[in-house]
């Protein structure tokens, strides 16, 4: 048996739902994480994320200290891989010869810095003082 409605008239059967707010709420609030996963995806895929590390090590601060001289620095990986061991070296150079002092940082983020210090008996400032980083493993 069919039947047919005209427009305009009132039908019996189920009754139309609508979607309760709450639930296009949780819908937004998904649908804004996900586009922002991929956004950060994207962004770290096109600014360099898979960039071998590169470590520069800059001097911030030489100190008397008991025993001699505590010299602090600041590793600073530029590129977008982390390194974890990172091998620190320091040098002074004077005409009495030469001390070396070397330290580890456990772990350097990508695009991130790490501060750390060396200690030597020699004065830094007597003679040359050069730092660096002498090595790195994958993490």
């Amino acid at each position: 048996m069919n039947r047919e409605y005209k427009t305009g008239e009132i039908q019996a059967g189920k009754p139309v739902q609508q979607v309760p707010w709450l639930e296009w709420l949780a819908a937004g609030i998904g649908l804004f994480l996900v586009l922002g996963i991929f956004g950060v995806i994207g962004w770290q895929a096109l600014n360099g994320a898979t960039v071998p590390p590169v470590i520069t090590v800059t001097v911030e601060n030489v100190t008397p200290v008991e025993g001699g001289y505590r010299v602090l620095f600041r590793a600073q990986n530029t590129a977008g891989e982390a390194a974890a061991q990172v091998e620190v070296e320091g040098k002074v150079s004077t005409d009495s010869g030469e001390e070396v002092s070397q330290v580890v940082i456990d772990y350097v983020p990508g695009h991130s810095d790490r501060r750390g210090g060396l200690f030597f008996t020699r004065d830094p400032s007597s003679g040359t003082l050069a730092v660096r980083a002498i090595g790195f493993a994958d993490p």
